[in-house]
């Protein structure tokens, strides 16, 4: 077969695979990032490049990956909010990369190997979080950067003059656009030294690696160039904030609990029948101490290693494989630097290259050994596999039809998960089962103590019900964790100026105004705190400030009102009511 035939069939079979997912909407971490954020609703120049990822984040936190966003803009712009045209890009961005992967395997292998690993990538239900999410555009787009960057590597190996330097110009951009899109781009430059020392020539390895070093210092200086604007933006070069179940761990619990997950890579890349939307506590459990699970862990990884080790004269590709997936998992990996999930399976998009490597080695080295009846049944067997495996991405697809689908799901099929067991939570609190809702509620907090939102919606839970001893110690922990956001300072402020302990209150609101910046929220409770205190003049005050942050707000002007009525201000308090009933009716 050709290369554009077996290109073609790969972008038939890619877009078949995950054609029900264009009817799917805006799910989970989707809403966040997509309708709810200005950066790509109204977006302008400085939005998109000066804006951290995620809209509402936390100061020295967020993700800087203005290319994501601004391909989420001009989506937006076409789309006018239609979820359908996100999810065409998304199926159409993962045909790509397909193709993209193809090339890559035939500069290595021939055709029909090349073939068969990209069909296996191209299926892999592994992938149903990245193309059938909207947000997981960031892990396509890295993804066919990353690979488009190492096909012109290995093909213009023997450039010369001006081809040699577009050839270098081009990785260099491929790099900046991949890092800007996700930050597993970063693995880059090791990927290349990876499939240098991988491919055959007769030019001795130290003096191939000699002759790449302009490409290497290049992307040195486009990661730094990178790293400058990202902490320009974020205030800081790392920016992710630690998956939650990671907060309250020790740097040597958190490689341990790491290491535990490996086994679970496996799984996923070679058994994939059992998927989730979420892998927190306690789908996978943090490790304390060295367990079975860890051990198991390292075992799987020296396994590894020891393997690409062994066949790297004899399967070379096979080697390369395991190493690409070992090297470009890393930065997600929670090995190096602490990442904002333990597991994430859209994470596992551009490292799980690494089987369809291993795939396409496999196969080349099989088709010179085998005679051609075992090739037809190992052929056969290899068409029932992809067709299982694409079952169970057609499947798995309509799982990220909305937020509801995907919490659902991971309700029936992971129960245990601290993130099921607060939909569960709210749910029965929803229809008055107090005591199953306290237990499924505190059974999520005993799983993620250092979760900021569950934290916060345990509270109003208990708040709602009037046991503020209870909600006031979750704030109080809420607040240590992240001073600078206002939620939970707003709810203390409120809980304890509901308790009469209006000095408190007006502590904790001014603590929020000092940690979280100017609020609404918090003037307005600052405001309440003066009145239990009887200073009506400096709850006048604080309400203004208040309608100072949201000049639209019904219940302030109607609030202030009261205040001037009280104080015996008739006319300010009549021309405030006029501003309530304006701001009612719009």
């Amino acid at each position: 077969m050709s290369k554009p035939r077996a290109a073609f069939l790969v972008v038939v079979v890619a877009v078949g695979a995950y054609a029900n997912s264009l009817g799917n909407g805006f799910a989970y971490d989707d809403n966040h990032i997509v309708p709810d954020n200005p950066a790509v609703t109204e977006p302008t120049v400085d939005r998109v490049l000066w804006s951290p990822y995620w809209p509402v984040s936390r100061e020295g936190a967020g993700l800087y990956r203005p290319v994501v966003i601004g391909a989420f803009a001009a989506q937006w712009a076409v789309a006018e909010g239609r979820p359908f045209v996100f999810h065409a890009t998304n199926v159409a961005a993962h045909a790509a990369v397909c193709a993209l992967l193809l090339l890559l395997l035939t500069a290595l292998v021939p055709v029909p190997a090349a073939l068969t690993g990209a069909l296996v990538f191209a299926v892999h239900p592994l992938h149903v979080e990245a193309v059938a999410n909207v947000v997981g555009l960031a892990e396509l787009l890295a993804a066919g950067s990353v690979l488009l960057a190492c096909h012109l590597y290995l093909v213009g190996v023997d450039w010369s003059g001006p081809r040699r330097g577009a050839r270098l110009g081009a990785i260099s951009l491929l790099y900046l656009v991949g890092l800007g899109s996700k930050e597993i781009a970063v693995t880059l430059p090791a990927l290349l030294v990876a499939l240098e020392l991988a491919r055959s020539s007769a030019v001795p390895r130290i003096e191939r690696l000699r002759r790449g070093l302009p490409i290497y210092v290049s992307l040195s200086a486009v990661l730094g160039a990178y790293l400058m604007l990202r902490t320009a933006v974020l205030g800081t070069v790392a920016g992710e904030v630690p998956a939650p179940a990671l907060g309250g761990l020790t740097d040597g619990q958190r490689v341990l609990t790491a290491l535990s997950v490996w086994p679970e890579y496996l799984r996923l890349l070679l058994f994939p029948l059992d998927l989730a939307a979420d892998y927190s506590p306690g789908v996978i459990l943090t490790a304390s101490g060295v367990n079975l699970d860890v051990v198991a862990g390292v075992i799987v990884l020296l396994g590894l290693i020891t393997i690409a080790w062994l066949l790297r004269s004899r399967a070379t590709l096979v080697s390369l494989g395991i190493a690409w997936f070992c090297l470009a998992v890393l930065p997600v990996s929670n090995l190096v630097i602490p990442a904002g999930v333990i597991l994430a399976e859209r994470t596992l998009y551009l490292p799980s290259v690494g089987l369809a490597i291993v795939v396409a080695g496999a196969v080349a080295g099989w088709r010179r050994l085998s005679e051609p009846r075992t090739a037809r049944m190992a052929m056969a067997a290899g068409v029932l596999v992809g067709a299982l495996l694409a079952t169970q991405t057609a499947l798995r697809s309509p799982t990220w039809l909305d937020s509801f689908t995907v919490l659902n799901t991971l309700s029936i099929e992971h129960p245990e998960s601290y993130l099921s067991l607060r939909a569960r939570g709210e749910g029965l609190s929803r229809v008055g089962e107090v005591a199953a809702a306290r237990e499924a509620y505190e059974l999520a907090v005993s799983l993620a103590p250092t979760d900021y939102g569950v934290l916060v919606e345990v509270a109003q839970f208990y708040g709602r019900r009037g046991e503020y001893g209870r909600a006031e110690e979750l704030l109080r922990t809420a607040v240590d964790l992240a001073p600078e956001l206002p939620e939970a300072h707003m709810l203390l402020s409120e809980y304890l100026i509901r308790q009469n302990r209006g000095r408190e209150g007006h502590a904790a609101a001014v603590t929020g105004l000092r940690g979280a910046g100017a609020d609404a929220r918090l003037y307005a409770l600052l405001s309440e705190s003066y009145i239990a205190k009887g200073d009506l003049a400096a709850a006048v005050r604080a309400r203004l400030a208040a309608l100072g942050q949201a000049p639209g707000s019904a219940s302030d002007w109607g609030r202030l009102a009261d205040l001037y009525e009280a104080m015996g201000r008739t006319d300010e308090a009549r021309a405030a009511r006029a501003r309530q009933s304006s701001a009612v009716t719009g």
